[in-house]
């Protein structure tokens, strides 16, 4: 991953003023999304640290699988910076969240991404959708043999529940 990304996001955990608020959830979602007019699936288990109230570090480990592709897994990390708004118990709520991120995978599937979406909460459970581009770092085929391309754009709709640590 490159320098300047690790950095950044040292930089941010170290100055952020609201270390008192820091709390860590858990999720497990599900993605659908196409690529080049071909359907695929990922399944996502991941973890978050709330840094502040406008900054969640989020790690999850995927796999991503689909009739046309071979199946790929790996580890997302992002650095999101949000906007929300909750009930006081965070029982009910709205997230905005956009920011960048990593994707270390097999099958040659390495990349970064941005990432931008929107999450609405009811007790535990959270739907959401959103847009990630991401740019893979190495030639990637599909199960036909087929060259795909460098730049992929998917969107997404996520149905996750998870809890809080």
């Amino acid at each position: 991953m490159k320098s300047w990304v690790l950095r950044s996001i040292a930089v941010v955990l170290l100055f952020s003023a609201s270390w008192a608020q820091a709390y860590v959830t858990y999720d497990v979602s599900g993605t659908s999304g196409t690529q080049e007019g071909k359907t695929y699936s990922e399944a996502h288990l991941g973890l978050n640290w709330h840094v502040s109230d406008w900054f969640n570090w989020r790690n999850s480990v995927f796999s991503r699988f689909g009739t046309d592709f071979p199946t790929v897994y790996g580890l997302d990390t992002e650095a999101l910076f949000k906007l929300e708004a909750y009930t006081q118990k965070r029982n009910l709520g709205v997230e905005f969240y956009i920011g960048p991120g990593a994707r270390i995978a097999s099958e040659q599937y390495n990349a970064g991404f941005g990432k931008a979406g929107i999450t609405f909460q009811l007790a535990g459970i959270r739907i959401g959708g959103g847009v990630q581009a991401l740019h893979y770092l190495e030639d990637r085929f599909d199960n036909e043999g087929n060259l795909l391309k460098q730049d992929e754009v998917q969107t997404f709709i996520t149905l996750s529940g998870g809890g809080t640590f």
